[in-house]
């Protein structure tokens, strides 16, 4: 019969795992709930894209990331803005090819 202890990195890398789990749930959440989103078809062409608006300026900036998530599963450029037009972030459209696309 042993007794090993666990070492003291193994539980450190379970608390990690778990603060990382508890965080990204309300963080896409957050993502999903407050943002508006719109999607737009550009006339004349097969050009979609989408707009996901934000309250704050604030909200924005936190939620790119997630912006550039979703834009690379849907497979369209999606932007993120905040209420003033000259506020919003938008992924590189070269850059979206999607990862569902052949």
């Amino acid at each position: 019969m042993t007794t090993d202890k666990p070492k003291w990195w193994q539980s450190w890398m379970v608390y990690t795992l778990i603060g990382l789990l508890l965080t990204l749930g309300p963080y896409v959440g957050g993502y999903l709930l407050l943002g508006d989103y719109m999607e737009w078809l550009t006339l004349g062409t097969d050009y979609t894209y989408g707009v996901r608006v934000f309250k704050y300026e604030t909200l924005a900036i936190a939620f790119w990331p997630l912006g550039w998530i979703e834009s690379k599963i849907r497979g369209i450029p999606v932007q993120v803005e905040s209420p003033k037009p000259e506020n919003f972030l938008v992924p590189d459209p070269s850059d979206v090819k999607g990862i569902f696309s052949h």
